[in-house]
């Protein structure tokens, strides 16, 4: 039986990033634990297998697997490792993320003490921009890059998104769920791809927590689970987070409502006329160009996505002149 099967995925990944990460899974504490790590390769450029570090790294992580994905996007890689995992949970580290040392042992505790939780998260997240941010930036970015201060164990199971629910940075989560959730994926039941090329979207992170709480179990954070999320500069900048913004608010009713299709009947209650939203964007894009503040676009870029989220799930087009906003802000 192994108990967890550690999951790092990686593309033309920066060596510095990739190191730290590696060396923080060797240093787990791995006691009376039987663990799995497989380091998916989704087609880089130059194969992780022919890098001298990772050789070394194969030789000196138990059980460390190198799996190649071929077929572009986290989503794909995602649901290759999940068919190939063994273990009883799934751990996703991101190739950018250092989990402290006691990570896994704090994880086996939380499933112990509240069974009805079927999916964990850090509570504690520290972001490292390792080249340095704006420092008029710097705050929205952290909360962006997925910062956590908890201090309190929290979960719900509501079938909606919390505040307490955890992001893919970190998350732990059944195994048994996700093979169902790779079984939606197949039939084209759940859509999202995942981050592709220049999509930053994590919408299929999103749904595999809510399909834990669709089977009827909660989902959750904890303090005593901590990691630490690596930025370098080209994603510490802010082109990189209106896109961010963008992709992680644009996807989110798709997401909720490929989950629970009851959500399909609220959706009209929040659709903006298109005259509306197109008013209401161009109002705020005239203010964030005439501000110095670049939070006002990155307030902007979050109004549309959030309206435009609507649009998509009922299938409609954006109306032109928002349209025509998304194109001036590249962020899609």
């Amino acid at each position: 039986m192994i108990d967890y099967s550690l999951v790092i995925y990686t593309c033309d990944p920066d060596e510095r990033i990739l190191r730290r990460c590696l060396q923080a899974v060797q240093q787990l504490n791995r006691n009376q634990l039987q663990i799995e790590v497989l380091l998916v390769d989704n087609n880089s450029t130059i194969p992780l297998s022919s890098l001298s570090f990772i050789k070394d790294f194969l030789q000196h992580i138990p059980n460390l697997q190198l799996l190649l994905v071929k077929e572009q996007g986290v989503g794909h890689a995602r649901i290759a490792a999940i068919e190939a995992a063994r273990g009883e949970h799934i751990v996703y580290i991101d190739y950018n993320n250092e989990p402290d040392s006691n990570y896994l042992q704090e994880l086996t505790s939380l499933y112990k003490k509240y069974p009805q939780v079927a999916a964990w998260g850090p509570g504690q997240v520290q972001v490292d921009f390792i080249d340095g941010i704006e420092s008029n930036i710097e705050h929205y970015a952290r909360l962006a890059f997925q910062q956590r201060k908890e201090t309190t164990v929290t979960f719900s199971a509501v079938p909606a998104w919390q505040s307490c629910y955890p992001f893919g940075t970190g998350l732990c989560t059944k195994t048994f769920l996700l093979k169902e959730y790779v079984q939606h994926a197949r039939k084209g039941t759940f859509t999202l791809p995942g981050r592709k090329g220049n999509q930053l979207s994590s919408g299929e992170g999103t749904q595999m927590v809510l399909l834990c709480v669709r089977n009827g179990y909660a989902a959750g954070v904890a303090p005593t689970l901590k990691l630490t999320h690596i930025i370098p500069a080209g994603r510490a900048n802010r082109h990189y987070l209106q896109r961010l913004i963008y992709d992680t608010f644009v996807c989110y009713d798709t997401c909720l409502m490929q989950i629970f299709p009851s959500h399909r009947n609220l959706l009209g209650t929040r659709l903006l006329s298109a005259s509306r939203f197109s008013r209401k964007a161009i109002g705020k894009l005239w203010k964030a160009r005439w501000s110095s503040d670049p939070h006002r676009l990155f307030e902007l870029v979050q109004y549309i996505a959030t309206h435009a989220s609507v649009y998509a799930a009922l299938n409609k087009p954006v109306p032109l002149p928002v349209s025509s906003i998304i194109r001036y802000l590249k962020v899609e």
